[in-house]
Parts: structure tokens; C-alpha cells; sequence
């Protein structure tokens, strides 16, 4: 059984070079959104946003200096480039969700065949099927709680939402269904602050259409954070 144990995590001058790259490719990636190239007729968004393409270099330079730290270990080396893919296709998503309440099939329905094959080329390498089987639980399980919350009130879930919540499941849930678990809640609570802060701010009324997508990725990143071991039997 793999353990990411106490301490575990990629060497320092590793978790240095993925900040760095996570950094240029996070330039990069907001120079390109930035141009709003994603949007699509029926989008009810404003002017394309300039001045916010500063972001997404700290913030993936963030994301993988932490997935580095915690999922980089000797057993979790093989796991690492889902990981890495994860986090840049969630910073991207924020993006387009935020300006445009929207998230693209374009995007999400690829990264599910991408991480299957990444996480199980990360299974075979440890010799242990536990953990495959934990993300496919997980990914169904998050999915199906989203589809239902979605039929019943579908103003507040978008389907955009259902299928990220898939994905969500999937990642978390290689490294056990206690950290999927603790991914959803964070993501509720995520809302709901994020939420408070707009409505105090006057940046959202009690009837506007807040995006959610942003709160399911923080929740998640959030889990990663805290919950990372995988428990041996």
C-alpha cells in the first residue's frame, strides 16, 4: 500500500522548479485567456480582461509548489503530472468560470480520459489498484451528488458544474475517499464564504448567479492541503 507519510514530499530544489515552471506557464496561459479567444455568442460577459492576466502566474506557481510538497514523494512521483495537469486546468477554469460563468466541455470532458490514463499509469507504477478504485468511487460519487443536486434546483448548479465535480472526485479520490470527502465539504464552505464576502461587498445581490466552479476548486485544493496520506489497510 503506498503512504505518503510524514514529511513526505518532492526535494526542495524540485518543489523550486515546479514553481518556476508553474509560474511561466501561468503567464502564459493568462496572456491567452486574457484575449477571451474562450467565449462564445451566447456568453453575457463584458470586455475581455487585460488587466487581470497577472494572476494566473502566481497563482499555478502556488498550486504546483504545494502538489510538489505533497504528492512528490518517491511513491507519488508516478502520481505527480495528474496532479500538475489538475492544477492547471483548474486555474484556467476559474478564469473562464468567473468571467463568464461557463465551463467549457472543451476543457473538461478531455482531462477526464487524460487523468484516468495518467493516474492509472501512476497506479501500475506503485503495484496497488486501491487507489484507482477510490478516484473511479470517488469521481462517481461526487458526479452523482452534483446531477442530483443540479435536477432539483438547477438555478443554483449549472451542469458545468456536474461534470467538474467528476473530475474533483476523481483527483481526490486516488488519495483516499476521506480526502474526496473533505474536498466536497471545503467546497461548500468555500461557497459560502465567497458568497458572504460578495454580498458584503456589493458585489452580489441575494438573487444574483454567483459562479460555483472556483468554490469546488478551492475546496479541492484545500483537501490536497490538508488531507494528503493515503492509509495503508
Amino acid at each position: 500500500m503506498i503512504t505518503l507519510g510524514e514529511g513526505a514530499g518532492a526535494p526542495p530544489w524540485a518543489v523550486a522548479v515546479l514553481v518556476v515552471a508553474g509560474g511561466v506557464l501561468g503567464w502564459a496561459t493568462g496572456r491567452i485567456l486574457g484575449t477571451g479567444g474562450y467565449r462564445i455568442e451566447s456568453d453575457e460577459a463584458g470586455p475581455a480582461l487585460p488587466r487581470a492576466r497577472w494572476w494566473p502566474a502566481p497563482a499555478l506557481a502556488l498550486v504546483w509548489g504545494l502538489l510538489a510538497w505533497r504528492i512528490g514523494d518517491t511513491a507519488g512521483w508516478a502520481a505527480l503530472p495528474a496532479y500538475l495537469f489538475f492544477g492547471w486546468l483548474a486555474v484556467a477554469l476559474v478564469w473562464i468560470d468567473i468571467d463568464v460563468h461557463r465551463l467549457p466541455d472543451g476543457l473538461v470532458l478531455p482531462a477526464y480520459p487524460a487523468l484516468l490514463a495518467l493516474l492509472a499509469c501512476a497506479t501500475l507504477g506503485a503495484g496497488d489498484w486501491r487507489p484507482m478504485l477510490d478516484a473511479l468511487i470517488g469521481m462517481s460519487a461526487l458526479y452523482a451528488l452534483y446531477f442530483v443536486m443540479a435536477f432539483i434546483s438547477p438555478a443554483s448548479l449549472g451542469f458545468g458544474d456536474v461534470k467538474l465535480s467528476g473530475l474533483i472526485g476523481l483527483v481526490l479520490g486516488w488519495l483516499g475517499l476521506g480526502t474526496a470527502l473533505l474536498g466536497l465539504l471545503a467546497g461548500f464552505v468555500a461557497g459560502g464564504v465567497i458568497a458572504i464576502v460578495m454580498i458584503v461587498a456589493q458585489r452580489a445581490g441575494l438573487r444574483s448567479h454567483i459562479a460555483f466552479g472556483p468554490a469546488m476548486l478551492l475546496g479541492a485544493f484545500a483537501a490536497l492541503a490538508l488531507e494528503y496520506r493515503l492509509v495503508p489497510v
